[in-house]
């Protein structure tokens, strides 16, 4: 057990690097610059999508003591159309990586924490997640898990909260173990600096309310080498369709 304690803290403190360096500038910086009335609620679902991004492996709970610690990440493609934020200040591609840690609770339950700090921007978050089916570890049997979460986000521009909630649906074995994912995001975001564009919205608030669909997969592709704890490392991938914007979540970790 001494063993597997410090090959998550060796693989935790690696998440930490990762994600702290993951970005080199703020995605964010041209908030004040562009944003407008027209603009709040792209820019607000946009934000929703990667805040809900990578909340879940697959339709397994932990069990009570199971521990889980890696590195996530949730990636959007492009910008809604109408984010002018992003688009004017050239962003494209863009998302956020997250450290996460989770623990099997009691009564088919399972916690998780998760967070970053970078460039002025600020989120923290965690969830609950709930193993609907209990008893199912036979390899291929469908298993089916309610997932939510929950996130703070602070910016020297503007400031935001979020939650999301997600059915997931999955069967495979210990190596292999594909998903299917089906919920919603509700995003609020509040102004917190004079736009240049239009100083009036200052403390104006924007809420959306968007769907999301996940399908990926979980592996365990060091099952068979022989080091000591090497079977518990996961790499997942997802593919994800937020408000109808492509984009991908991914994850490594170890799970145990």
């Amino acid at each position: 057990m001494d063993k597997f304690r410090r090959l998550g803290l060796t693989l935790f403190a690696l998440c930490l690097a990762l994600s702290n360096s993951a970005y080199a500038y703020d995605e964010f910086r041209g908030f004040q610059q562009f944003i407008d009335g027209g603009s709040l609620k792209p820019f607000t679902r946009d934000l929703g999508a990667i805040l809900g991004s990578a909340s879940f492996h697959n339709g397994r709970s932990l069990g009570f003591s199971g521990f889980d610690v890696g590195v996530h990440g949730g990636l959007q493609f492009h910008p809604d159309r109408g984010d002018t934020v992003l688009r004017g200040a050239g962003v494209r591609t863009f998302g956020l990586p997250w450290v996460q840690a989770e623990i099997g609770l009691p009564y088919g339950l399972d916690g998780f924490i998760r967070g970053i700090s970078y460039q002025g921007v600020t989120i923290a978050g965690g969830g609950l997640r709930y193993g609907i089916s209990k008893g199912m570890d036979q390899p291929w049997k469908p298993r089916f898990l309610i997932s939510s979460v929950a996130h703070s986000v602070a910016h020297q521009s503007f400031s935001a909260s979020h939650v999301g909630v997600s059915l997931v649906v999955s069967i495979g074995n210990q190596t292999f173990s594909p998903f299917i994912g089906a919920g919603f995001d509700r995003t609020r975001l509040v102004v917190r600096s004079v736009p240049t564009l239009d100083p009036g919205l200052l403390g104006s608030t924007a809420t959306t309310l968007e769907s999301r669909f996940t399908t990926g997969v979980s592996v365990r592709p060091l099952q068979w080498v022989p080091v000591k704890g090497a079977e518990f490392v996961y790499l997942r991938g997802a593919f994800t369709l937020a408000h109808g914007m492509p984009g991908v979540d991914t994850g490594l970790g170890i799970r145990f």
